[in-house]
């Protein structure tokens, strides 16, 4: 099943992606004028699925994507795959959130998984750190957000790759009582997105069970008194 994710719900520009469930029986009223939603938050190629929980603070403001647990903030997760080892000693700079670690490495580190195995070995403040093979995977340990992760490898010949597997954000106090509204359709985020907006259900009927991530709880069901749930399982 292919579904119409939004890139901007006021000119109605969209995109085909899919394989998600039909969560909507029918909608008869959303809320007006659009809102925006916070791309430093997401990264590239996030898909907030149809029927998530939102805050929704008024036509032209941040709309608040609610998780079951509240917007606590979420640590990131980085990811550095190792293509190449090492043609020349020299020092490799590992910047995590804008504190540069520099790793010594010899020219005898002649392939990923030795590479890889030096930058574990450093220490980064704030960081857990694993590796497997060739690639090294950074875990902050505390929640917010972060500056973009950078590596770079001067005159030694490695060659390697960030990668944001979980992009953290930070806590803005919201919690489940905040909900007031679903979103419309999926919301599909590219890389290269500039502006995205979503629309808000305020009147429906919506399959609760059906909404990614585990459903809908039924605490909130109380707060949205326009829409109608039904439970399948």
């Amino acid at each position: 099943m292919i579904t119409r994710g939004t890139f901007n719900t006021i000119n109605q520009s969209s995109a085909e992606f899919g394989g998600s469930k039909v969560v909507w029986s029918r909608v008869r009223e959303l809320y007006q004028g659009g809102g925006f939603i916070d791309l430093a938050k997401y990264a590239p190629d996030t898909i907030i699925p149809a029927g998530s929980m939102v805050k929704f603070q008024g036509a032209g403001k941040e709309v608040l994507v609610i998780t079951a647990d509240g917007n606590s903030g979420i640590a990131e997760i980085a990811q550095l795959t190792v293509g190449k080892g090492a043609t020349a000693s020299g020092n490799l700079t590992v910047t995590l959130n804008g504190t540069a670690v520099t790793v010594a490495i010899l020219d005898t580190d002649d392939t990923a998984e030795k590479i890889a195995a030096k930058i574990k070995a450093a220490t980064y403040t704030g960081w857990a750190t694993s590796v497997t093979g060739a690639v090294v995977t950074f875990t902050k340990s505390a929640v917010g957000a972060l500056s973009a992760p950078i590596f770079d490898a001067a005159a030694t010949g490695v060659e390697s790759a960030f990668e944001i597997l979980v992009k953290g954000t930070d806590a803005d106090g919201s919690d489940l009582t905040d909900v007031n509204g679903l979103t419309f359709e999926d919301v599909y985020m590219p890389a290269g997105t500039i502006h995205a907006t979503c629309a808000v259900v305020r009147n429906g009927r919506i399959y609760a069970d059906r909404v990614a991530g585990g459903g809908l709880p039924t605490s909130i069901e109380s707060q949205l008194p326009g829409i109608e749930f039904v439970r399948e399982n």
